[in-house]
């Protein structure tokens, strides 16, 4: 088995208000595997479709290069998000 360890991740969502940008801030300061890094959103807005949205970017670290302490595996399941 190959020992490798993620480093980290960043993560980009698509969420409809800015009361669900803080929501998911807050969603991802209480998990306790991982520190974020960094965590931003930018207001978009869609013409065609007359619609606001906000674009959501987290970075999430895991181990530090140099302190590998959390071994982690993702598994992506369509429909269902990332689950850890």
């Amino acid at each position: 088995m190959l020992g490798k360890f993620l480093l980290n991740t960043v993560e980009t969502y698509r969420v409809s208000t800015v009361s669900d940008v803080e929501e998911l801030h807050e969603e991802f300061k209480a998990d306790e595997r991982y520190e974020i890094a960094s965590f931003s959103y930018t207001t978009k807005y869609d013409k065609k479709e007359d619609v606001e949205y906000q674009v959501v970017k987290v970075k999430k670290v895991f181990n530090a290069e140099k302190v590998l302490t959390n071994k982690i595996d993702i598994n992506y399941v369509e429909g269902q998000g990332v689950e850890f």
